[in-house]
């Protein structure tokens, strides 16, 4: 089971950021209200960094996972290469709207583990 905290937030251009552990993800900002709207999956990315010979900086963005509606439309699960989780569908609008600052994300654990 993943003990990792994570944290949802409203970003800029209305990003929707996931911090988790150390690590920083983002659902752009289309993929979020196609997600919430419509119930499709988001590509959850992250900007990679690498600086290569000779002191140049090269930016990525890579997907490392994705956001989906739960089977009910309750909730809001993601998969990304740190772990799983979920968060209520309501928390995530609330930080969509800018009603709330944050909302937490809670570990996913597979049906039938304790």
């Amino acid at each position: 089971m993943n003990e990792e905290i994570g944290t949802l937030r409203l970003g800029a251009r209305e990003n929707l950021h996931l911090v988790i552990g150390g690590e920083h993800y983002r659902i752009a900002a289309e993929d979020l209200r196609t997600l919430l709207f419509h119930g499709h999956p988001a590509p959850v990315t992250m900007t990679v960094a690498e600086e290569r010979a000779g002191g140049a900086v090269v930016t990525e963005t890579a997907i490392v996972g994705y956001a989906s509606m739960n089977l009910t439309g309750r909730a809001v699960k993601v998969f990304t290469v740190a772990g799983h989780f979920i968060a209520p569908l309501v928390s995530v609008q609330r930080v969509a709207r800018g009603e709330a600052v944050s909302a937490p994300l809670f570990p996913l654990v597979a049906e039938g583990y304790p």
